[in-house]
């Protein structure tokens, strides 16, 4: 048995370096969310030291974690999903909402995938797209995989291996760099928020394997929960960061992931929705139409059994539009007001299958009609397989609070093992 609150825990976020500027981090699904773009761009343009300069703000646009194009065909289609039509469509929207985007031609790929494709994973190396970058107000990072970001923008410093441990900037990361240091904005879609994390970064993996097999180092495709210890970009260390939270049911998985890595926070944001977060006052803002859940395991107990692993006690708050949070002291600003005593709405009953990617909100639903109701306890569900199950605990004490849009802080989860029927 441990408990993650006796382990050292830092009071000041493991940066790269000292940052001026901004990162927004997109839970995903950002599609043309006006809030969220219009966001961005008035960032950007407020960014420049010339207060005078009334062009529309350049935005470097990076969809390396995009799968490459497999023919020109499908690079110049605006039907298809790969990195260069992702650059294009980012361009378009981004023209829509008043700025300059700038398409960063890096890659995966370490050769052309077809006859003048200019989407690889060399071009981070060129001192010309470098200064292209450094010239930006912003920078965006599209969704895919998070870990396409680390293989093009890093050097190995051992050769023939992943940049996922002892590693050099690119010469396009260090220009990213410059831009986040000087002012500039960093925002990211899913994989694009994923990587801007400060040591480890979660590489893949769902609630249902995290349970059944733990966290390990490394990355495959498939969906065990693994991580990359070095961490991301290193941009933002207050604690893990993930996305499509409560849509693709990753409460559990972070809280598994958070205990193997002992961490104390894990802040996951939903589809839809970002978190402003300043490295310079560690203070963040929730924007757009889902939430930002964050879970503190300082209280928290894990524990292994003849029936699996549990962790009691886990303290899970969710914060909505307009709710402002300080990481420095862990205080929240709610745009809404909020309640002490339980509500007076329906009660709750048993969720089935909250791990299921396909049932994700269901937990978050479960929580929300708590704290709205009477009760003080309910429960959700999940079979991991026909003899593995789980049942996921939420509890109400004298410090959980709640408001009518949706939010709450302070309420206990737990994750117990259902013994096997007889």
């Amino acid at each position: 048995m441990s408990n993650p609150a006796s382990h050292a825990t830092r009071n000041a976020p493991r940066l790269h370096a000292p940052a001026a500027g901004t990162l927004v981090l997109i839970g995903g699904a950002l599609e043309e969310d006006p809030v969220i773009l219009q966001r961005i761009v008035s960032l950007a343009a407020n960014s420049r030291s010339d207060h005078n300069d009334t062009s529309p703000p350049r935005i470097s646009i990076l969809t390396t974690a995009s799968e490459p194009a497999n023919s020109a065909a499908a690079a110049s289609s605006n039907e298809e999903e790969n990195d260069e039509a992702d650059g294009r469509y980012y361009v378009e929207l981004f023209a829509r909402h008043g700025a300059l985007g700038v398409p960063v031609p890096i890659g995966v790929a370490t050769e052309p995938s077809f006859s003048g494709s200019n989407y690889l994973r060399s071009n981070a190396l060129s001192e010309q797209i470098a200064e292209s970058v450094r010239s930006s107000d912003a920078i965006f990072l599209g969704g895919g995989d998070q870990t396409h970001y680390l293989l093009a923008l890093f050097q190995s410093a051992q050769a023939g291996e992943p940049p996922f441990g002892e590693r050099f900037d690119t010469p396009v990361m260090t220009a990213m760099r410059d831009v986040l240091a000087r002012g500039g904005v960093i925002a990211g879609t899913s994989a694009g928020l994923a990587v801007q994390q400060a040591a480890p970064m979660v590489s893949g993996g769902d609630s249902r394997e995290a349970w059944l097999y733990g966290a390990s180092a490394g990355y495959a495709d498939d969906n065990r929960l693994r991580y990359i210890p070095a961490g991301g970009l290193g941009f933002f260390g207050e604690g893990l960061l993930d996305s499509h939270f409560n849509e693709w049911g990753r409460v559990a998985r972070a809280v598994k992931l958070a205990h193997a890595c002992s961490e104390r926070l894990a802040i996951g944001v939903d589809e839809n929705t970002a978190l402003i977060y300043s490295p310079a006052s560690r203070r963040g803002e929730v924007i757009g139409s889902g939430g930002v859940s964050i879970l503190d395991l300082s209280e928290a107990t894990f524990a292994e059994g003849i029936n699996g692993a549990a962790a009691t006690d886990v303290r899970w708050s969710h914060y909505t539009v307009g709710d402002h949070y300080d990481f420095a002291n862990g205080e929240a600003q709610r745009a809404n007001e909020t309640h002490a005593i339980p509500g007076n709405s329906a009660s709750p009953t048993t969720a089935i299958d909250v791990w299921a990617e396909e049932n994700g909100l269901a937990l978050l639903r479960l929580a929300q009609t708590l704290v709205a109701s009477p009760e003080r306890i309910a429960a959700g569900e999940s079979s991991l397989t026909d003899e593995t199950r789980f049942r996921i605990t939420l509890h109400r004490d004298e410090r959980t609070s709640w408001n009518a849009a949706g939010g709450f802080a302070d309420l206990k989860l737990s994750i117990t093992p259902i013994a096997p029927s007889a």
